[in-house]
């Protein structure tokens, strides 16, 4: 079954690790697709760290890929934000990956420093900013969210986009709140929805790791564990979508869903693909 695809698109947190600890079956499947030929590629809605250190963090577990196959939403989200307004001031809620991401297409991040609770909230140049940049902040905190919120309801023109929209996000002790609990939170006070939103379900990063491969979608396929964005995802842009039971999804999830919502293919986790490769 999976023998037929030439590019294999693979979420990380959930299908082939959750935080340090490699999914069963992971490493062996992307060590055989390696051997048969096949292009890799990782596509992240996790902002919280660069593609540079997503790279040593997938080869201290065994996995090598080019720094050009791994696509996070922080990445994505920086290249377009440098297109559409490039050298702009933005107010990040978000970690230092994304900071170091949008730093380094040179934005120029207003709160490039931990801020904490103890600060002056009005003590910014709130005039120069033109984006608000959410993403999953584990260091979220009232001067944060007072500070975000200000600026979304006194400055209309501010732009707020979104690295990614998961509420949750999978650890190996069970789930903790994601970029979407961010977003929530700054659209419930702030009045203002969300313009938009990068990463996953979003088409950009399937496209671009299609294009980058000199692939086409009728041969690739996506490796996710999240219904909402991964198959929702590959479902629209068109390519095959393997729902990985490994991360936050269950089969009781799936009776929930009309047919048409769901995924391709599914399997337990990833030795499960092997098998069938073989």
């Amino acid at each position: 079954m999976f023998e037929i695809f030439e590019t294999f698109l693979f979420d990380g947190d959930g299908v082939l690790y959750k935080e340090d600890s490699p999914l069963p079956g992971a490493i062996e499947f992307l060590q055989l697709l390696a051997k048969r030929g096949k292009q890799i590629f990782i596509l992240t809605n996790n902002s919280t760290k660069t593609r540079e250190e997503f790279q040593e963090k997938l080869k201290n577990l065994g996995i090598t890929l080019p720094i050009d196959h791994i696509l996070t939403s922080a990445y994505l989200t920086a290249k377009y934000i440098e297109k559409e307004s490039p050298n702009s001031s933005v107010y990040v809620i978000g970690e230092q990956g994304l900071k170091q991401e949008l730093t380094s297409v040179g934005l120029n991040i207003v709160n490039n420093w931990e801020e904490e609770n103890d600060e002056d909230i009005f003590n910014l140049g709130f005039d120069e900013i033109e984006y608000v940049v959410t993403g999953m902040d584990r260091s979220f905190n009232y001067t944060k969210i007072a500070r975000a919120t200000h600026i979304l309801v006194n400055y209309e023109k501010v732009k707020f986009i979104a690295t990614n929209g998961d509420f949750t996000f999978p650890t190996v002790q069970g789930l903790i709140p994601g970029g979407g609990a961010m977003i929530a939170i700054l659209e419930a006070l702030s009045d203002r929805k969300v313009a938009g939103i990068i990463g996953k379900p979003a088409p950009l990063m399937y496209e671009k790791a299609v294009e980058i491969a000199k692939s086409k979608k009728e041969v690739s396929i996506m490796f996710g564990d999240r219904i909402e964005t991964d198959i929702y995802g590959a479902n629209d842009a068109g390519i095959t979508s393997c729902l990985v039971l490994s991360g936050v999804t269950t089969m009781n999830d799936l009776g929930k869903l009309v047919n048409e919502e769901g995924p391709d293919i599914i399997i337990n986790n990833l030795a499960d693909a092997i098998e069938d490769f073989n």
